[in-house]
Parts: C-alpha cells; structure tokens; sequence
C-alpha cells in the first residue's frame, strides 16, 4: 500500500493575494512503508485548475497564475480545492494514492479609490448665483473587505479660482462667489476653470484617487448699446455730393468681454424719389452722402440708426439723427420762351414791346423779386433791346430802346440773336448767383419793301419697316395650311355633291329610257318639293254579294249617280268609268255596268297603291314624274266597248277587255282590268 503524506501532515493552507506565481505552497511526499528499500519510480499530479501546480517527480505544489481575491473568480468563491494523486510504478501493477489540498485566498488593501464627476464638462452663465451646485464627486474601491474600501476627500484644487468654488465632505463643489465679468472684483476673471479633487483611501494614505471637473464660465448679454448723446444734430449743404461725410454716431456696450456693436440705418434717408441718400457706416458709424441732397425737395431729414451688439435679436438701441440741409443758391433761374423767331420794323418807334413778346423765369431757391436781366452787349449792337422791368419779377417784355438808323451807316445788322442772361443774386448777399441763359433771335425788316418770308414747316417722316416673321420651322404655320386644305377639299366635295343630286333629280325631254330619272330607294331628299299638297280620298271598299235588279243609263247631263271617274290602277294605265251600271232597288247600290278603258294617256307615277279618285273625272290631274299603271285586274271586267282613240287601238267584249300587243304606248305584261274586279276594289 502506498501513503502518501505532507512533511507537516497537513492538507489546508491560507494564503493572502497578490503573490506572485511560482511562490511556494506545500510539499507532499509519498512513501511505500513495507519496501524499505523500492525499486521503481513516484509521480505526482494535480487535479485541473487556474491557481496552483505541482511538480511531477518532487511532489513540489506552487502559485501557477496569479491570485486576485477582488476578481469576480474569488471574490464570490475564495477557497481553491485540488486533489493531488502520487503513482508508484514498479514491476508488478502500478500502486496509486490520493490526498485533499484546500487553498484560502484571503483579501488585501490593494485597489486605491476611484473617482469620478457627474459632470466633468460644466458651462456656467457668468449669471449664477453663489450656491450653485456645479458638479458631484463620486468614489468607490474594489477590495473585498469592508474596512478596505473606506475613504475621504482631502484635496480640492483650482487654479486662478482664488476660493470661487467649494469642495464639500460629500464631493459636492459649490459656487462659492459672483463669476461676473462685470462685477469690478472679478478683474482678473478668468473664462475657464480646472478643478482637481483627490480622495485618499483610510486604511492606507498611499492609496488616493482624483477627479477633474472643467468649469467654462459663459458670458450674457446683460446690457444694450448706449448711444452718447442720445441724440445728434448734423447740418450739411445742399451743394455737398457722394461720399461727404456729414458725421458719426458712436455707442457703447457694457457687457464684458467686449462684442462689436453694427450700426444700420432704419428709416428716414429718403428724398426725391430715392429710398435713401445716406450711408451708415455698419463698423464705425459714419454718416455720409450716397447723393447730392436737395433742399428745396427736403429741407432736413430725421434719420434713425440703429446699434446692435453681439445678440442679433436682443438687446439692440436706436437713436435719432436729425440732419439739416442748409439752403444754397445752386439752381439757375429758368426761362422761357427759348429760341423764339421775332421781327422788328424798322421804324418802331423806342418803348414799344417787340411782338408783344414776354419772358417768364422761375428758380426753386430764388423769389421771383430776384431776377435781373440783361442782354450780352456782343449781340445787342447799338444797344437796340432791352427789357421792361429789367429787376425785380419773374415776367418781362422784350423792348425797342434805341431806334434804327441804316440810312447813315450806324446800323448795318439785319439780324440780331440776342443772348439774355437772367441772374438770381440781387437780393442774396454773399452768394455766388446763378444766372441762366436764352436766345432770342430778331429780323428787322423795312415795311416799304416787298419782302416775302416763307417758313419751312416741320414735318415728320413715317418710316414703316415690315418685317417677314415667317418661319417654315413654326408649327403653327404647317397646321394652318393643312386645316386650310382639308377645309377647300370638304367644300369641293360637298359641292361637287350636290350637283350630282341635281343632275340625277332634274326632269330630261328626250323619248329615250336613258334619259328617265331613277329613283333613288333609302335615301333621303336633300331638298324636297315645294308643291302644294294635295287633297286625296282613301277609300276602303268592302265587297258584298248584292244582287242588283236595275240598270241605269247615264243620260249626260250630270245626274247619273255614279260620275265618270279616273282610276289609277297601275303605275302604266288610268281606266275611265263612265256611260252605264246596275243598281239594287232596296239598297240603293250600284255597280258600273259597262266600262271604258282609254289607253294612251299621259304617264303618272301615284305615290302609292291606294285607289285614288279625283274630285272630277273629266279634267285627271297627272304628277310629273309618274309611271304608267299596270292593269293586271283588268281581266276581271264584266263588259267593256271598243272606243276609238288617237295612236290607239281598244277591244271590248261583254265578258273580257284585252289590250291588244300592238299598242305603241302599251308596255309587255299589261292585261285589261274587268268590271268585277273594279267591283271587288
């Protein structure tokens, strides 16, 4: 049997962390008592695990890895339990023996506190309050042991904060003063502060942990530019053009750090028309001209600028500007007529008003008792014009002054173009005056000679220029030629088709059947005719077996009951009924009795196969365009006589009527028609 034994016997140990591996444990040693002298060999092993090893042949057991009692591992299951085997082989079978190792891991003070900030980065208004809560320090510590995680705050630095925030015993930092730029003690503020506290663990002063706050202290806009003064007065001349600077406004802000302030111009630079004659400057808040200013059109302008600093919303300031435009004489007086054709006899006598012509001025910056007028001497030789008044209005009358003397040699001009200068400066003192300028030209003229002036009137010329826009690449243009075709090609047709329908409906005098007009079925007449219509009798005869006792002979003169008739039976034959007939004596009926049937009529066409009878039997009316009647009842006729007619030939009998076939008007398949069928009808 194999023992296998420590050199202290025993199987558990207790062993702190953090030693460093290949530190020693325990040494098992196995003996085999009942061979004091063995031959053969002892191995040792371990059973499996992260800690701890053994050597094979000593039986040696060390630290493998490294033992972290504040790992997750050990900090739930501290204690390590192996089971070391020692194995004897010599020649027989191999001989084994197991033994029980437990290793405690016991905790240390090793892990220092560490900290941390609920808020490393803190942007505070330059506004809050002291008091103010800027940010929380929070420690822990990773040992195991309770009085091993114990620590305190024992340092709080700032730099440049000179006791501005406060560390209190919970890690809290408190504003502890004003952090106004503005405030007169903080002079030096700084913008930006960096907080270091450290927490020192109790156990062991070696052991500290450390936790940075940034603190940036924003600035606010707490105030609004101030213009000094709040109001400015500026007085330019109208005579001043583009780019004069007439003045500056200049405001100030009292917010620290200081911002740039942008001046604009809110309302009140316009004049004449033009939106604004003044620029401001956004930077250093010059005034100055954008035009020349008027000041009989705007006398003096209220101008209000306005300063914004850093806020584009708010805080902002304006003021008001008032800029006077001081009055200069910078018009010239204006007159007119200008250019004016006069003419002068030459005997006018001196005073008297040339052509009742009168000069009228006016000046924006002048009153008319300012004008003064003159003549250039260059053109009013001999000092022959003037005007009345010269000074002192705005109307005045052109004048002979001196009178004319050509015949002894003093005047030798016949055309005078006078150059008037008119002046505004006689009642402004210490102005330069403006002066305008008119020509007047004057003919003289000697009454006692013939003298034909002709003056050419202005006309104007009318140039008219055409232009072809034409484009053969517009649309429009194929699109009307096209519509215009198709429009003359449906006129053409329609046209074309009518005259078709005339000449098929228009009546032919030739004898020839070609010629005879057809008559279209199914078709509708385009344009019907315009006869009258006529009275027509639809008769609907019933046929009665009447037995007729009596016979009666129409004597001719109109008292025959039955009157001759024209029956239209065909579309080729008209039969006439006439002479005599039967009738019954109870009932009163009658029936012809003998018939004439005449041939050779005038053809007719009869709208229909209704019998139609006339109003009278001697004069038949016959529509132009019908056919002539067929007789194919004519067989059923109970007597007939042969009557002569022109062209014709007629057979009668007492039982048949037969048109004989060499009839030159009787078409092939006509039969005659019997009394009995005319009865049946």
């Amino acid at each position: 049997t194999l023992f296998v034994l420590s050199s202290s016997t025993v199987t558990s140990f207790t062993l702190p962390e953090e030693l460093s591996p290949g530190h020693f444990v325990a040494n098992i040693t196995a003996v085999v008592p009942d061979v004091s002298l063995y031959v053969g060999l002892i191995f040792y092993t371990i059973s499996a695990n992260d800690y701890l090893e053994i050597n094979r042949y000593t039986g040696l057991v060390t630290i493998a890895n490294r033992m972290d009692r504040d790992s997750d591992t050990l900090r739930n299951t501290p204690t390590i339990a192996v089971i070391v085997t020692a194995t004897y082989r010599s020649s027989g079978p191999p001989l084994f023996s197991a033994i029980d190792l437990t290793v405690t891991v016991t905790d240390i003070n090793d892990n220092p506190p560490a900290c941390t900030s609920d808020r490393p980065r803190r942007e505070v208004p330059e506004t809050e309050a002291p008091g103010a809560l800027i940010a929380t320090v929070t420690c822990s510590d990773n040992d195991v042991e309770p009085e091993f995680r114990e620590y305190s705050f024992t340092s709080f630095s700032c730099t440049g904060c000179t006791q501005r925030f406060t560390l209190t015993s919970d890690g809290s930092i408190v504003l502890n003063s004003s952090l106004n730029f503005e405030d007169p003690s903080n002079v030096n503020i700084a913008s930006e502060y960096n907080l270091l506290v450290v927490a020192t663990d109790k156990n062991d002063t070696s052991l500290k942990g450390d936790a940075y706050v940034y603190v940036s202290v924003t600035p606010i806009n707490e105030f609004s530019p101030v213009f000094n003064p709040t109001t400015y007065f500026f007085s330019v001349s109208e005579l001043l053009g583009r780019g004069t600077v007439i003045g500056s406004v200049v405001a100030t802000d009292e917010d620290l750090p200081p911002t740039d302030i942008h001046y604009s111009l809110v309302s009140g630079g316009g004049s004449g028309g033009l939106a604004n004659i003044f620029h401001v400057d956004p930077k250093l808040g010059r005034i100055s001209l954008l035009t020349k200013p008027d000041f009989e059109v705007t006398p003096s302008h209220t101008l209000v600028i306005r300063a914004v600093d850093g806020d584009p919303e708010v805080p902002r300031s304006e003021t008001a500007v008032k800029i006077n435009i001081t009055e200069a004489n910078d018009e010239p007086p204006l007159c007119g007529p200008n250019k004016t054709n006069l003419v002068v006899p030459i005997d006018m006598r001196p005073g008297s008003s040339v052509q009742g012509f009168m000069l009228t001025c006016k000046d924006k910056d002048s009153p008319p008792s300012s004008f003064i007028y003159t003549i250039s001497g260059v053109t009013n030789v001999n000092n022959h014009f003037g005007f009345s008044p010269n000074a002192g209005t705005n109307i005045t009358r052109l004048i002979l002054r001196e009178p004319f003397d050509f015949s002894s040699g003093v005047d030798k001009l016949w055309v005078y173009s006078l150059a008037v200068l008119i002046s505004d400066a006689n009642l402004r003192a210490g102005r330069a005056p403006q002066t305008g300028t008119i020509i007047i030209n004057v003919q003289v003229v000697d009454p006692d000679l013939t003298t034909t002036m002709t003056t050419t009137t202005p006309r104007i010329t009318y140039i008219a220029v055409t232009q072809n826009t034409y484009d053969a690449d517009d649309w429009y243009v194929w699109f009307v030629l096209v519509l215009g075709a198709l429009l003359l090609l449906g006129i053409l047709a329609y046209l074309l088709y009518r005259c078709c329908r005339y000449l098929s409906t228009k009546e032919c005098n030739c004898s020839c059947d070609c010629c005879e007009p057809k008559h279209m079925e199914d078709e509708d007449t385009l344009i019907p005719y315009k006869d009258p219509p006529k009275r027509e009798v639809l008769m609907e005869v019933t046929k009665i077996n009447t037995i007729f006792d009596g016979e009666e002979v129409d004597p001719g003169d109109g008292s025959f009951a039955i009157e001759p008739t024209w029956l239209y039976v065909s579309t080729w034959h008209q039969v006439l009924m006439t002479i005599s007939g039967v009738y019954n004596s109870k009932s009163g009926a009658r029936r012809w009795k003998d018939a004439i049937i005449m041939t050779g009529l005038p053809q007719t066409q009869p709208g229909s196969s209704t019998l139609v009878i006339s109003q009278k039997a001697g004069t038949p009316e016959q529509p132009p365009g019908t056919a002539q009647s067929q007789t194919s009842n004519a067989e059923r006729l109970g007597s007939a006589q042969s009557v002569d007619w022109p062209g014709d030939r007629v057979q009668t009998s007492q039982n048949h009527l037969q048109t004989l076939s060499d009839r030159p008007n009787v078409k092939p398949g006509t039969v005659p028609m019997t009394a009995e069928g005319m009865s049946e009808v």
